[in-house]
């Protein structure tokens, strides 16, 4: 069985809940998530790979709502930010997740900036201006319709190919979606408990404080495994 998955920092590293997801399959796992990316990425990185190659299972945590993702022509003038898809997908590999034969990072699409960095206040970014005035005309509602359409599209490309998939969000974003969520496939999404939540309440973090610790992910995991076990 092979498994792709895509996400944010919350879905990267090798205590996340992708890695715990493949052991409770026993399938092979390809993770495109990088650290800072946004929903634009995470729905296009999915979309990309497939055109590449095949799987038996999508799993998508979708990120914060407000970020912005954009690709360049020129990956290389951004080398002095870590917001970069080229940047983070040389961090956190570790031997145990090679995938024959390569890595799976050298799948990561080399040529996306985040726009975390600017919400950061990622020095260089904040030097150059790229999201300045993105962020200056969008407000949150132009933010959130972006942040549907890349589910939207993501979950209609995935049915015209009928793959199978299942969503899930970082935190509890569907009192913020509001309509907006009503208009997705809820058979397909998991938002009984989410990543976030469970990580607060036992307390579980990783060493810098922010991200869910090994206990968290495991927990959260299988509760999304047997989710997807009660669908079959």
């Amino acid at each position: 069985m092979k498994i792709l998955t895509s996400g944010c920092s919350f879905s990267r590293g090798p205590i996340a809940w992708p890695n715990h997801m493949a052991k409770l399959f026993n399938a092979d796992l390809v993770n495109l998530a990088q650290a800072g990316a946004g929903n634009t990425y995470i729905s296009r990185s999915i979309m990309a790979e497939l055109q590449q190659r095949s799987y038996d299972l999508v799993l998508v945590m979708w990120s914060g709502l407000e970020r912005v993702d954009l690709q360049v022509d020129n990956i290389d003038y951004f080398d002095q930010t870590k917001y970069t898809s080229k940047y983070q997908s040389l961090q956190n590999d570790w031997p145990e997740k090679i995938v024959e034969p390569i890595n799976d990072q050298d799948y990561v699409q080399k040529n996306w900036v985040f726009g975390m960095g600017h919400l950061n206040k990622d020095s260089w970014l904040t030097k150059h201006g790229l999201f300045e005035k993105i962020y200056k005309h969008q407000d949150f509602k132009t933010h959130l319709q972006r942040s549907f359409y890349n589910m939207l599209s993501l979950e209609s490309y995935l049915k015209s190919r009928s793959i199978p998939y299942a969503f899930a969000f970082y935190q509890n974003y569907v009192e913020s979606m509001g309509d907006f969520a009503k208009q997705l496939d809820w058979k397909h999404i998991y938002n009984r408990t989410n990543l976030y939540d469970v990580t607060q309440s036992i307390n579980d973090y990783d060493t810098d404080n922010i991200h869910p610790g090994v206990d968290a992910n495991k927990i959260w995991a299988q509760d999304f495994y047997t989710f997807l076990k009660e669908k079959q």
